[in-house]
């Protein structure tokens, strides 16, 4: 057997060289075993039990996602497999068996490589002469030095120069098992004939791609490989079928051609018009394959994401074409393809929810592109869709299913409800999913105040579209839930897909020894009680362990748990809370080592809060790995007060700069993770934050918190890192950190705020105070221009353990136009010949969630590129600088309290990702908008001509925002708090 492996190299030596030390480890381990490998004996019984006719003749519809040996149709080539079969099946296959042992022999195989390095700008020698230093004359090199449009069309023509019988395809970069030859020339002799033949791939962030649930086949406590023949008639896993991993007959390869008008979906329409010819393929088990580029199933780092073809031309100019021409020929489109475009648009979908959105799509246009979605799924049948056959890569909630049927059938889609076993069950035609109970309602928050327990939670989408009425009862009374416009929209690609119903719920405690809160749905005449979740750190318990429980009321007498779907209320004697915590600390214990270390710090809170409760307790956040926002003005205004009844705690990461500066200062940072951390965050009354998530910024996500999430009692403060002016109720609504008091500085910020999306009206915690780092905004210009745009998601790092944590450096950060604009800027002749003519220095300031991108920025001799981490201080750079360049950062507002001008880059190229609220840029904005980098260059040249005045009608804007002027903001704030402590916080304290 002779195996051509086809690589274009690309101008990145890297990448080269750790493919050909792949390809040299190739030669060298078949020239240590003579480029022969042994056929039949490792295989030999599995040759006998796999004959073609066998595996022609199976037929098995999968029906589970763990993809065990009995859900899967194919060919399984292993040792041992006849233990369950007749005893005289036995004879037989033992007798074949026998025969083959006794033919083993020994094959020869040699490799070609083909490279292409039309791309190299290295000594293209090197290349040539690689495989002929490691001395091994079975393995050969062939140049192509053809430019080629992509590397679909360049495997295609390079495999005019290959003389295996077979192709495999590496691309610069991957990195494949040096024993690929020696496996291929054992699977094409035990599964001769097929077309194509492929291997599992893992990628550089250790996720796996295809074949990722195979199971191993084991026979005497030894480990054997089996070789599958994957008829594609009744096994639709959605296997990415491209180039690189995959091996070709030769002959195949050369009769079809691609079409390269396609784009990112050259290879796909290639490989998928191929597998409709022979509808198998073979996987090949031992070989490992690792790949440098991501593929579509990673909601990061694959490329497509960040293309507008991807989103568009991937489903106008390919998948719906293609899926049309499909049903015409065949009158059914085969159901692997099916649910390979179903695989697709999850993966679609999966990259731009919520937060995940990359902004490719513009504002304001993710509605049409789901509308574009829905006509593709029409093509499509209800049932696939719906993933009725459990495919493993297209799994998806109900809830998502739903969406796709409404995408799919218009707003009117329902599911429909079936009564089996006197239950209520969801579905669609003959595909039933759940039970109506399993639609879980959200118990988000829940407090007691003058008697009552004050409830806030969601209903399920699903439930909310088919129960004809849901309430709460308790105590025998029916209590209507009153829905609100809270938040509660899951969104993808920037718009609306579903909402899960926001209410408020209060409830009256009854002074009984036992009573159950519960939530029902009625469906005509019958009635269900409703799963209750609580899948929120302020949910008070959690499901995680039978004996959770909250304590609460005037002093602690009543206890709340969660059991059999519903609430539960107790009144409890010191004993009884004494024996119920004994029971929770021996659930924790029973686990596992994770969940013991919790219960040991159970017990070490109740030990030591006597002794650290004996004041209330104020903390302090800012982004942990970075100090000076407002939480810290606040800190060390409160702090100077010299109030002996309050304990303040400022929480910094203790390898920060700011830190070692806290503490030349005079003042004792609370470190991060440090167990009095731990403690203090348990023991606070009042929790000051500039940046959401509490908990995440504490190291808490909801599987710990969940371990401790009756104990917290502190109540939010929020004051800011920029303004909330624009659409951020997803970041911002009350419920998201439970604030208590919000501080603003514009009356634009209140109204904004006081929309029912945010659900402030009626709790009094809107304040119109001023933020507290305003009041170390005192101009002290330099000549210094600072330029700084705020970041964008499909420019950043995901958040990899914490928010409290700078994100990591992003490989495909250069790509972006993002970085491509601001680059060119900094680097633009005209602004650096007028910066030096009119004596100006520039300071390009990263947002921190960017600034590990910081050395892929071009430097120059005028601009400083400046990391928004370590030692920087954005209050000196606001005060030294004489003008900012920003698009819709919040530090704007900064700049404008000093009545500074401000000149915003809302950049053609850039997607923008600003929703308005009650700020427009249009009549709002402090300072011109520009388009394009000579646009801003213009206008930045004139204000250095005129000294970077700030321009009168600019003034009278900033004049009409600002409530105050002044820098006594942390005073006005500090007497919110304090009045707020004496009414609310010391009256609950325990």
């Amino acid at each position: 057997m002779k195996l051509s492996i086809l690589c274009c190299l690309t101008d990145d030596e890297e990448l080269n060289k750790a493919t050909i030390e792949v390809f040299e480890k190739m030669a060298a381990y078949g020239l240590g075993k003579n480029n022969k490998v042994r056929i039949g004996e490792e295989f030999a019984n599995a040759a006998g039990e796999g004959s073609m006719a066998s595996a022609e003749g199976s037929s098995t519809d999968i029906g589970d996602s763990d993809l065990s040996a009995d859900d899967i149709s194919q060919e399984k080539i292993s040792m041992g497999e006849k233990k369950k079969h007749a005893e005289t099946e036995k004879e037989k296959e033992e007798k074949k068996s026998e025969t083959v042992v006794s033919d083993a022999q020994m094959a020869e195989y040699s490799v070609q490589f083909v490279l292409n390095t039309s791309q190299v700008t290295a000594d293209k020698d090197w290349y040539n002469n690689v495989i002929t230093r490691i001395g091994n004359p079975a393995f050969t090199v062939t140049i192509d030095d053809t430019a080629y449009t992509a590397p679909a069309e360049a495997y295609h023509q390079m495999a005019e120069k290959a003389e295996g019988d077979y192709c495999a395809f590496i691309e610069a970069g991957d990195v494949i098992s040096e024993n690929l030859a020696e496996i291929l020339t054992n699977g094409i002799t035990i599964c001769p004939g097929h077309h194509v033949y492929m291997v599992a791939k893992t990628f550089a962030n250790a996720t796996k791609g295809a074949f990722r649930n195979f199971l191993k086949v084991t026979d005497s406590k030894k480990e054997l490989k089996a070789f599958y023949v994957i008829d594609l008639k009744n096994k639709y896993d959605c296997y990415p079928f491209t180039f690189a991993g995959t091996i070709l007959k030769t002959d195949i390869l050369k009769q079809h051609n691609v079409n390269t008008s396609l784009g990112l979906e050259i290879e796909r329409d290639f490989f998928l018009r191929l597998m409709t010819e022979e509808m198998k393929v073979v996987y090949l088990p031992g070989v490992e394959y690792t790949a440098y580029e991501y593929e579509e199933h990673d909601i990061t780092f694959y490329r497509g994401l960040y293309m507008q073809e991807w989103y568009f031309d991937s489903i106008t100019e390919f998948w719906m074409p293609f899926l049309t021409e499909m049903k015409e020929k065949y009158g059914r489109i085969p159901v692997f393809i099916q649910y390979n475009f179903m695989y697709s648009i999850h993966a679609r979908f999966e990259g731009n929810m919520d937060n995940r959105n990359k902004h490719v799509i513009e504002e304001g246009h993710g509605e049409e592109y789901l509308e574009l979605i829905g006509k593709a799924l029409g093509l499509i049948e209800e049932s696939i869709m719906l993933n009725r056959n459990k495919i493993a890569a297209c799994i998806t909630g109900d809830t998502m299913k739903w969406v796709y049927g409404i995408l799919r059938n218009g707003q009117d889609y329902k599911f429909q409800r079936f009564f089996l076993a006197g239950k209520i069950y969801y579905g669609i035609g003959d595909t039933l999913f759940n039970s109506v109970m399993s639609l879980s309602t959200n118990i988000l928050f829940i407090n007691y105040r003058d008697g009552k327990l004050e409830i806030d939670g969601t209903v399920h989408p699903i439930l909310y579209s088919m129960a004809d009425e849901i309430y709460f009862k308790y105590n025998n009374v029916k209590y209507k839930i009153e829905y609100n416009g809270r938040y509660g929209l899951t969104k993808a690609f920037g718009a609306a897909i579903c909402k899960r119903h926001s209410f408020h719920l209060s409830i009256p405690v009854a002074k009984k020894n036992e009573t159950a809160i519960s939530c029902e749905a009625k469906f005509g005449t019958q009635i269900e009680t409703i799963t209750l979740s609580f899948p929120s750190h302020f949910s008070r318990v959690c499901g995680a362990f039978a004996n959770s429980h909250w304590f609460f009321g005037d002093n602690r007498e009543y206890m709340m748990t969660s059991e059999r779907r519903s609430m539960v209320i107790r009144k409890v004697s010191k004993s009884q809370k004494f024996v119920k915590e004994l029971k929770l600390l021996k659930d924790m214990f029973k686990k596992n080592n994770w969940t013991r270390k919790y219960a040991i710090f159970r017990m070490l809170y109740f030990i030591c809060r006597p002794f650290m409760t004996r004041k209330p307790i104020w903390m302090y956040i800012d982004k942990i790995y970075k100090g000076g926002d407002s939480s810290e003005y606040l800190y060390k205004y409160a702090s100077a007060q010299n109030s002996k009844d309050i304990k303040h705690y400022y929480l910094v990461d203790k390898k920060s700069t700011d830190y070692k500066r806290l503490k030349k200062e005079g003042y004792k940072p609370l470190v991060r993770d440090s167990l009095k951390h731990r403690l203090v965050f348990l023991y606070a009354d009042m929790m000051v934050i500039s940046n959401s998530t509490v908990y995440a910024f504490n190291g808490y996500k909801l599987k710990n918190s969940a371990f401790i999430r009756d104990l917290p009692h502190f109540h939010v403060c929020c004051v800011q890192h920029g303004m909330s002016i624009q659409k951020i109720a997803i970041a911002q609504n009350r419920l998201r950190d439970n604030l208590r008091l919000y501080f603003c500085a514009s009356k634009y910020e209140i109204e904004n705020l006081s929309r029912p999306v945010y659900d402030y009206v009626g709790y009094d915690a809107l304040k119109l105070t001023g933020v507290p780092r305003y009041d170390g905004l005192k101009d002290r210009a330099k000549k210094q221009i600072m330029i700084s745009p705020t970041w964008r998601m499909q420019a950043a790092m995901p958040v990899r353990t914490s928010e409290s944590e700078q994100r990591d450096y992003n490989p495909l950060f250069k790509e972006s136009e993002y970085f491509k604009v601001f680059n060119a800027l900094i680097n633009d002749k005209r602004l650096i010949d007028a910066a030096e003519k009119y004596g100006y220095r520039i300071k390009y300031v990263l947002h921190p969630i960017v600034s590990s991108q910081v050395d892929d920025f071009d430097k120059n001799d005028f601009v400083d590129i400046v990391p928004a981490v370590g030692d920087m201080s954005y209050e000196d750079m606001f005060c030294e600088s004489s003008l900012m360049v920003t698009d819709f950062s919040g530090i704007q507002f900064d700049f404008a309290y000093m009545r500074k001008p401000l000149v915003y880059l809302h950049h053609k190229d850039i997607p923008q990702h600003y929703e308005e609220g009650t700020f427009h840029y249009d009549t709002m904005a402090f300072g011109e908008i520009c388009h394009d980098n000579d646009e801003l260059i213009d206008t930045l040249i004139e204000y250095m001509q005129n000294d970077c005045k700030m321009k009168p009608e600019y003034v009278k804007r900033a004049d009409d925002f600002f409530y105050y002027r002044d820098h006594n903001n942390c005073e006005r704030i500090y007497k919110e708090m304090i009045d707020y402590q004496e009414k609310y916080v010391l009256p609950e304290r325990y």
